[in-house]
């Protein structure tokens, strides 16, 4: 994608208007102006002055049938789209600090730009739903996946669902589970759950490639990595910092959406949230102080903050952090909306109910084929039986995602878990940690309950980037980053940590899951067409977020069984960063 800027803009946005996607050419007017965008043939324009019908006119002979779009700056009406082309978007200027305004402005540009070429793909797609009861095969048992399934039964669909891993509340070992049954047995939801990762000008690219001895973030072995999964880290650190904001704020939209549909399953599904160890409120903590100011700024600004805490009132409201605010390492706390289920439960729970509502599920299926292809999709050598299909593999997608736009978008990156005894002074509330420079900079702790009554903390952490095969895993670089997490549970629960060592507790729960992430941090929600003449939706890519969109992936899958449109499908389209890389 390339954007015109056609004005000279105050200092401090120079570094936005010359960086990658945009073209910076102030004091354009007049034959200028026809003459520049008939040069650099633009997808888009930012301006103060309106195109007049010469301009309007010139450039659009330019298009070979892709749309053109103009962020009007100044004052005027709401966003929207008048008919005409190219299509104009208001951005009223109104006291917005500059650098925040075209922020907006690029961004306004980019989405509304891939909305319109994504567009007409989606609703390609779309023509291929039913208008009523339909048959949908489920490929994979995650929870994504089954929180679509019990969506997709309330619609009145009938639904079965296929998973390679061994039926849940066997013998088998974690190891042979995916991510959501595989890891530790929790899962939290705030309102900046699945948040970006990008690199940014202070502390530069994210380190996918860098070893995690080197404090990087690459659990694979040495000189693993291909071309194409190299191609992958590069589409990353890419990014604009703007681009990279306004996926950010996309992903979050989300997120507040989830909320009320959480809300509503709570209300509507009340025996799903029955002893699974559903616990309100989450406290997140910060070791520094920089970080804390700009996230209770953060946290006000997305609603999500119920109070503010300094280290000496964590220590007092939270007593079983009060070592960790005596060795001096808190520098405040945030009191947030949120809440966590112990996942193993919530989903063992989740699928005894779609089991009485007649959903099918075939375990140790292995889901080969394509699902966009003739040959469709089959298991044991027998087609899958199903109008639609809903694939959510998380990061084992390899060859089934072929033939569809996700394919090779979707990687691994590795977390670690651990268990610790909830000693006394108990924690009541689950906690999020953030220690900043540290391997595990990003903690879940979730307070959960064993079938005997014990109270204990899962420790949830660490990013390993495998690459696209998620077994790519280095055992001494794993090693690595179960060390870190260790460190921060011995760092906030030093008694606790004791005790699970000294008990063996701390090394028969040690495990790791693999999450399905992309390159660009947003997730994935693809509508195509079957080889049956039905859908093919794919999600996934959620990164920390699965659980927490959980409920609006389902929304979006069930509108687009239904033929509706939903903004997920385009804002979440596999191409969106890709197409933003098209330059002319």
């Amino acid at each position: 994608m390339l954007i015109l800027v056609d004005h000279v803009v105050p200092p401090d946005v120079l570094s936005l208007v010359n960086g990658e996607g945009v073209c910076h050419h102030p004091v354009l007017a007049g034959p200028s102006r026809i003459a520049a965008l008939m040069r650099h043939r633009p997808d888009a324009l930012i301006t103060w002055t309106p195109l007049d019908a010469a301009e309007r006119e010139s450039w659009q002979a330019t298009a070979e049938g892709d749309p053109r779009v103009v962020a009007l700056l100044g004052g005027g009406p709401a966003p929207h789209d008048d008919g005409a082309e190219p299509a104009v978007h208001h951005l009223p200027a109104g006291g917005v600090p500059p650098l925040e305004l075209y922020t907006r402005a690029l961004a306004l540009a980019e989405r509304n730009w891939f909305s319109a070429v994504a567009g007409a793909g989606v609703a390609a797609g779309l023509a291929a739903a039913g208008r009523g009861r339909s048959s949908v095969a489920l490929i994979g048992a995650g929870v994504v996946n089954l929180v679509t399934a019990l969506r997709l039964v309330r619609d009145g669909h009938e639904v079965t669902v296929y998973d390679a891993c061994p039926a849940p509340g066997g013998d088998a070992s974690w190891e042979a589970h995916g991510c959501s049954w595989g890891g530790g047995d929790g899962r939290m939801f705030t309102l900046t759950e699945a948040d970006g990762y990008h690199g940014n000008t202070v502390l530069g690219p994210v380190p996918f490639t860098r070893p995690l001895d080197e404090q990087g973030w690459c659990v694979a072995p040495p000189g693993a990595m291909d071309r194409q999964e190299l191609s992958w880290v590069l589409d990353n650190h890419r990014i604009p910092e703007w681009l990279a904001a306004s996926f950010t704020s996309d992903v979050l939209s989300f997120n507040h959406l989830a909320k009320g549909l959480w809300d509503e399953l709570i209300s509507e599904e009340s025996d799903l949230f029955q002893e699974v160890g559903f616990r309100e409120g989450i406290l997140r903590l910060y070791t520094d102080p920089g970080r804390l100011r700009s996230q209770i700024i953060r946290q006000r600004g997305l609603g999500a903050s119920l109070g503010e805490l300094t280290s000496s009132q964590v220590a007092a409201s939270y007593p079983a952090l009060s070592a960790a605010h005596a060795n001096g390492v808190l520098a405040g706390g945030i009191e947030v909306v949120g809440f966590t289920v112990q996942i193993h439960s919530f989903l063992a729970r989740l699928v005894g109910i779609l089991e009485k509502q007649g959903v099918l599920f075939h375990w140790e299926s292995t889901v080969e084929g394509t699902a966009c292809g003739k040959g469709g999709l089959h298991s044991a050598g027998e087609a899958l039986q199903g109008d639609h299909y809903v694939l959510s593999p998380g990061a084992y997608g390899g060859e089934l995602l072929r033939g569809t736009a996700t394919h090779n978008r979707i990687h691994g990156v590795l977390g670690s878990w651990l268990t610790l005894p909830n000693v006394h002074p108990r924690l009541r509330n689950s906690i999020k940690i953030s220690r900043s420079g540290h391997l595990a900079e990003d903690a879940n702790v979730t307070v959960t309950t064993d079938p005997y009554g014990d109270s204990h903390l899962v420790v949830g952490s660490g990013y390993g980037w495998t690459g696209a095969d998620p077994r790519n895993v280095d055992p001494g670089r794993l090693d690595s980053l179960h060390a870190a997490v260790a460190d921060t549970a011995a760092t906030f629960f030093p008694e606790a940590y004791e005790q699970a060592r000294d008990t063996g507790l701390l090394q028969t729960s040690i495990r790791h899951c693999v999450r399905p992430w992309t390159a660009s941090s947003l997730p994935v929600l693809e509508v195509a067409r079957n080889g049956n003449g039905g859908l093919a939706v794919v999600t996934g890519g959620h990164n920390t977020g699965g659980f927490a969109q959980a409920p609006a992936v389902a929304e979006a899958v069930a509108a687009a069984l239904r033929g509706a449109e939903h903004p997920m499908q385009v804002l979440y389209h596999p191409d969106r960063l890709q197409m933003f890389y098209r330059q002319r």
